[in-house]
């Protein structure tokens, strides 16, 4: 089968994410996000693309990259190359270590842009690796609060900080806004991320109603629907999930999804 062409971005700025294959830990060590690191900037040095935001977990990775469409094709196949090649020479297996292609998206506007700037530094937040974006070492969010670190452009740095009327204050206070706006991710970690935010919506209700356990909203008809529209525009969880959360059958939250 014939893979599908990639969509060109009209600003030049595409969201990557490259995961290792068949889930394993690629990054699970500091050797190896440095060295990945280096092949980022080895290919920034050379102007093959240009970094914007960055964050390495342990088995995936998220670049906002700003690059021709080919070039920037180019770049990754090379680092996906040179990464594999000292991996399996040292882990002494064979094979891919990324699984199938990176995957991307355009990116079209400003606001786009800075939202997905948001969302990637947050993943090891919601992934409760750390409670604050500051404390997690692999990612650019300190390349733009606190200069740290030259794989970010000083010119690239200034644009985005620009976007916030030049106040790194700003900058950090978006940064802590809820993201509801869902964008490339691994599928545990999106399903992962739906959950949460219904949870959170569902511990707000109670807490605003004083109900104890979520399981008793069945019985408060008029929070539940709010709850239940919230969740259904927030989360894209399912039906049944949503009932499983909620206490309720799946019947009745699709009639609540009908009146909506």
């Amino acid at each position: 089968m014939a893979r599908e062409a990639r969509t060109e971005s009209q600003t030049g700025y595409y969201h990557v994410m490259m995961r290792g294959n068949n889930r394993e830990m690629i990054f699970n060590q500091t050797v190896e996000k440095q060295y990945f690191m280096e092949l980022l900037q080895q290919q920034a040095d050379e102007e093959k693309i240009l970094i914007a935001a960055y964050c390495l977990m342990d088995n995936h990775g998220h670049l906002l990259i700003k690059s021709d469409l080919q070039v920037m094709s180019e770049a990754l196949k090379w680092i996906n190359i040179k990464f594999a090649q000292r991996y399996n020479y040292k882990y002494k297996q064979i094979g891919h270590v990324f699984q199938d292609r990176y995957k991307s998206e355009v990116i079209n506007t400003e606001e786009h842009l800075i939202q997905v700037m948001r969302y990637i530094h947050n993943n090891p937040v919601k992934a409760k690796i750390v409670s604050k974006i500051s404390d997690y070492k692999w990612s650019s969010y300190k390349s733009y609060t606190e200069k740290k670190n030259k794989l970010i452009s000083s010119e690239e740095r200034q644009m985005i900080i620009d976007l916030f009327s030049g106040s790194i204050k700003q900058f950090e206070k978006f940064h802590l806004e809820e993201e509801i706006t869902e964008f490339l991710e691994t599928k545990e970690d999106l399903e992962r991320e739906r959950e949460d935010k219904a949870k959170r919506i569902i511990d707000k209700y109670c807490q605003q109603y004083e109900i104890i356990d979520a399981k008793e909203l069945k019985n408060r008809k008029g929070v539940l629907e709010k709850v239940v529209i919230e969740i259904l525009e927030k989360s894209h969880l399912s039906h049944r999930r949503i009932a499983e959360l909620v206490g309720v059958t799946r019947g009745r939250v699709h009639n609540i999804a009908k009146k909506a």
